[in-house]
């Protein structure tokens, strides 16, 4: 099992007091520290919004694409590199409503990839 800290960034988190992202985040660093999944071998991918926060939360490599486009980078970068394991973190619009599309798709190419959605 890996430290925590070793997953902790240097930026200021910015979400309200009590919010469910912080479990989220939590969850996240506790599961890679067990998996022992070193930053350098995982990806964060988002959109725009209070999820799509969580990349800059997290010491690993990161890409914050547009509203409702998280699926597609990601999909891509786990298609370039296979050893990498890629997360999806995304609200419940980005996912469902202005993303649902490239949603369908994920499930029907059935990538290997994590996708954590917030009900914000």
């Amino acid at each position: 099992m890996l430290e925590l800290n070793l997953y902790k960034s240097n930026d200021e988190i910015a979400w309200c007091p009590g919010c469910g992202n912080f479990g989220i985040l939590a969850a996240i660093k506790e599961a890679l520290s067990e998996l022992e999944l070193k930053p350098e071998d995982v990806v964060m991918v988002s959109g725009i919004g209070q999820a799509a926060k969580t990349p800059h939360y997290l010491k690993a490599n990161g890409f914050n694409g547009l509203h409702g486009r998280a699926l597609p980078p990601a999909q891509a970068i786990k298609m370039v590199n296979k050893n990498l394991k890629v997360i999806i973190t995304s609200g419940d619009g980005d996912s469902y409503g202005e993303g649902g599309n490239h949603f369908i798709h994920n499930i029907r190419r059935n990538v290997d990839m994590v996708h954590l959605v917030h009900n914000n």
